[in-house]
């Protein structure tokens, strides 16, 4: 099975542990169970860009590219 790419971001960064770790805690704060789609990835994103320092640069990232994959921010 292949991994998101907000998974495989975080992984490479932070560590297979502490990346998927982050990303379910980003989930649940976020009120997500997946990250399938461009517009959860937008959430997860802006949810993560409110941690700060580099947190906030990954979740710009993730950000952008929902945008560019379809997600819409209101």
């Amino acid at each position: 099975m292949m991994k998101d790419p907000v998974t495989r971001k975080l992984e490479n960064v932070m560590g297979p542990v502490e990346g998927l770790r982050l990303v379910q805690s980003v989930c649940r704060q976020a009120g997500i169970s997946s990250l399938e789609d461009p517009q959860q990835r937008l959430q997860f994103g802006c949810v993560l860009m409110q941690r700060g320092g580099l947190l906030e640069a990954i979740g710009r990232s993730i950000k952008i590219q929902a945008i560019l994959h379809g997600a819409t921010d209101n």
